[in-house]
């Protein structure tokens, strides 16, 4: 489906009875439930672009998930999620699938440029797979992968000195290390460490595939319990078990390629 709205200046130059209609229809609108669809043309150029991987887009192409938030990858934008990568190739279909390409290309944009929380990041790419019509138990397939071998990232956070609490963060590790990660400012200035794609890894394809049968299996019926699952599997992993942020001890603390 897609989502056309009018600019500003546009409602300005309609006559007052039309701006009132429109105002009452946008009321209605937003007193319904949000409804996940994705806006606007997935178009690839320069021509042939897909035999290389290196594509830009035409269009500015978005998405609205469950909740009403917006995902939108501008026009312009490079990704190499025109085609499905191997390792997705067996669980999703064949390299071209465009039900698994609309949810690719905005889930590569916030990857890339990590503004958005990780864990809603993830959730949003499973919510977009379905709303393209892919099967839940291949979403939510897809969904345990990028949760366990895709690009990750958690907002670090200075701790305050504080005195008389039992869990202070004076009384921390005066070193943080988080495993695999290197330490760098996002697009918006916060800085965060961030763990590349780790698809390459047999261990972390020999998981994918295993929890892929367990999941296919029908034991596994709900995004909330693939992140549970994902947990258990996965117990070491600093990432999926402290979520989008976590406090350091100060600037003397040793934080990894900072």
């Amino acid at each position: 489906m897609y989502l056309y709205s009018l600019m500003p200046s546009q409602l300005q130059a309609r006559p007052m009875k039309c701006n009132i209609a429109i105002a009452m229809i946008l009321s209605v609108a937003f007193a319904l439930p949000a409804r996940a669809e994705f806006v606007g043309t997935l178009e690839f150029e320069p021509a042939g672009c897909k035999s290389t991987g290196q594509c830009l887009l035409v269009y500015d192409f978005g998405y609205i998930d469950p909740s009403g938030v917006g995902w939108q990858a501008k026009a312009g934008l490079k990704t190499d999620g025109a085609s499905i990568p191997a390792w997705a190739q067996s669980i999703i279909g064949g390299a071209w699938d465009t039900e698994y390409l609309r949810a690719a290309v905005i889930h590569d944009h916030y990857c890339e440029r990590t503004v958005r929380p990780r864990t809603a990041t993830h959730r949003m790419f499973y919510n977009a797979l379905i709303e393209s019509g892919v099967s839940q138990a291949k979403a939510l397939v897809m969904y345990y992968a990028v949760m366990v071998g895709s690009h990750m990232w958690i907002n670090l956070m200075e701790g305050q000195p504080c005195s008389g609490i039992a869990n202070c963060v004076r009384r921390a590790p005066a070193e943080t290390v988080i495993p695999n990660a290197s330490i760098r400012p996002n697009q918006a200035g916060e800085l965060q460490a961030y763990r590349p794609p780790r698809f390459d890894d047999p261990a972390v394809m020999r998981d994918i595939r295993e929890a892929q049968k367990i999941i296919e299996a029908g034991s596994i019926k709900a995004p909330e319990e693939v992140e549970q699952f994902a947990k258990r599997r996965n117990p070491s992993d600093f990432f999926l078990t402290h979520g989008d942020s976590v406090r350091y001890h100060g600037p003397s603390s040793k934080l990894p390629d900072r």
